[in-house]
């Protein structure tokens, strides 16, 4: 299976949404979580195939760590 396609969208997603956080345009950002989350799932679906454990590790802390984040943003926004 190849997987560049999903390394490619994946990395797309994530500079998209690292140039919306750095807007520092507060509306917007927790549409950034929310597709960065998605870059995540992407990657942790790659990690998992490519039996790569160091990476799929830190892609699952990261993802839980997307979820504190977007609740603490609805939270004390």
């Amino acid at each position: 299976m190849n997987l560049n396609i999903y390394k490619w969208v994946a990395a797309s997603i994530s500079i998209s949404c690292s140039i919306m956080q750095a807007t520092a345009i507060i509306n917007i950002q927790w549409i950034a979580w929310i597709f960065l989350m998605v870059s995540v799932l992407m990657w942790t679906y790659v990690s998992y195939l490519e039996k790569d454990k160091a990476r799929l590790t830190q892609q699952i802390i990261f993802i839980l760590l997307s979820f504190v984040a977007i609740y603490n943003w609805f939270k004390y926004r």
